[in-house]
């Protein structure tokens, strides 16, 4: 007996499948075919189990405490408490299955320092992909990370600045936010012109760009300049998110190359329902701006915004089961949001996102079928990453390196 690969092309679980075989990280093979050199082959034996790639979180803050409500409250954290908050943080969502995370943008570059810690083998956590400061307008959303600019030439300048801390991304904020005082999540920070700039000169120097959008101009707009990937894409209105739903700009959005990532997280699930035990006017709204998207073809990748008030790093299992329900999708394309499509979007798809021979051996070994019910993923009996095996005995003898 053998285990079940799930593999992303399929709408169900392949066949029995012999043991997978492993070198330096990689995946060789799956099965019992002869292999060179067969004697320094680690060969996991997952008898009667499921496997699927390594989760990708495509929007979250390493940066950012779950438990802070206000800007002020993050900027006053000490340096070495956050320091060692976001190496903890890592640690946890590498144990909960998350071998890719987007760190979509942060103040001081302290994301890429804990990426190479990691790299180097110095500390545990996903493979990181860095965005650095976020480009916003002086007093705009996220202004306190200190991406502010307002001129062609300071543009071109702050994604240098971005480029030479070795981000992978850029990240532009091309509407107001929830999070920063004093700004409306509806409004449009840059004007067509200025986001074409920024793409422009993110493109130069070759990197894509991951634009926040809330409002329904701001959407356009960024969809326009040719950013990749669109975060939120929530259609607010004056009266709040989802209230502005525009279905030509919808199909356009399908037709271009370019991936939506609504961060629909945790927070979401605590909110489907109101006190009457009614569904909420927010899950009415959202559930059919996502629906919408969905109808007219919008590739989605699944993302939490871990990091915000209440959302915590861990938790994207319970972002993927409220983002089956809100968007009325399968749990096989929710899955497919987290691995493979994930992986193709942030352009890592030949390292990661699939169990196949020549990639990096990340996966998960689970106990039952997620194709059938996703909550099996909250509690992964073994994580896998880059060949490293975490069964839980390990995971909770790593939990806390300090204890």
């Amino acid at each position: 007996m053998g285990a079940r690969v799930w593999e992303t092309s399929r709408e169900s679980l392949g066949p029995l499948s012999s043991p997978v075989r492993v070198r330096d990280g990689r995946i060789l093979a799956l099965g019992d075919e002869a292999l060179p050199g067969s004697d320094q082959v680690q060969t996991l034996d997952l008898n009667g189990r499921v496997l699927i790639p390594g989760l990708i979180d495509s929007h979250v803050h390493l940066e950012l405490d779950p438990k802070l409500h206000t800007p002020a409250q993050q900027l006053a954290v000490p340096e070495s408490t956050l320091l060692d908050a976001m190496e903890a943080r890592a640690r946890e969502m590498l144990f909960a299955g998350i071998m890719t995370a987007r760190d979509c943008g942060g103040g001081r570059h302290r994301e890429h320092a804990l990426r190479k810690k990691i790299v180097r083998g110095e500390r545990l956590g996903p493979r990181l992909l860095c965005c650095g400061q976020p480009i916003t307008t002086p007093g705009g959303h996220c202004d306190f990370w200190g991406g502010a600019v307002s001129t062609p030439l300071e543009i071109d300048r702050m994604v240098d600045l971005q480029v030479e801390a070795g981000s992978d991304w850029i990240k532009v904020m091309a509407t107001g936010g929830v999070f920063t005082p004093n700004s409306r999540a509806r409004d449009s920070q840059f004007d067509l012109s200025r986001l074409v700039r920024i793409v422009e000169s993110a493109e130069q120097a070759g990197r894509p760009v991951a634009a926040h959008c809330h409002g329904t101009a701001g959407i356009a707009d960024a969809l326009r300049s040719g950013v990749r990937t669109i975060e939120h894409a929530s259609f607010a209105g004056e009266d709040g998110f989802g209230t502005l739903l525009d279905e030509s700009l919808i199909r356009e959005m399908a037709r271009a190359d370019l991936w939506v990532s609504p961060t629909v997280n945790a927070g979401w699930g605590r909110r489907v329902v109101n006190d009457r035990g009614e569904e909420s006017e927010f899950f009415k709204r959202m559930s059919a701006c996502l629906k919408l998207q969905r109808d007219h073809g919008v590739r989605f990748i699944a993302s939490t915004d871990a990091g915000i008030p209440g959302v915590g790093h861990a938790d994207l299992a319970l972002g993927l089961i409220a983002f089956e329900r809100y968007a009325g999708l399968r749990p096989v394309d929710v899955l497919r949001a987290a691995t493979s499509e994930a992986a193709t979007a942030l352009g890592i798809s030949d390292e990661t996102g699939r169990i196949a021979p020549g990639l990096s051996a990340d996966f998960l070994v689970l106990e039952s079928d997620p194709l059938l019910d996703l909550n099996v993923l909250r509690d992964p009996e073994v994580v896998v990453f880059r060949g490293e095996w975490f069964d839980r005995e390990a995971r909770g003898v790593l939990a806390d390196p300090s204890g």
